[in-house]
């Protein structure tokens, strides 16, 4: 038996608790309901991160070197 979007729920990745679907904080732990990051917002901080980091060592190769 298949559940509908309306029965499914997500859990409260601080405390656990149940909340609807497609949210991962509940409303105790986000009491301003401020929106969750999105996963661009992830990817391109991840990106940058190499990129500085491929910068860093570049640098530091050429200073070395």
């Amino acid at each position: 038996m298949v559940k509908g979007t309306r029965d499914r729920f997500d859990r409260c990745i601080r405390c656990g608790q149940r909340v609807p679907w497609g949210e991962s904080v509940c409303r105790s732990c986000n009491p301003a309901r401020l929106p969750s990051p999105s996963p661009t917002q992830y990817h391109a901080t991840v990106f940058l991160v190499v990129i500085v980091s491929l910068l860093a060592v570049g640098a530091w190769l050429m200073i070395r070197g």
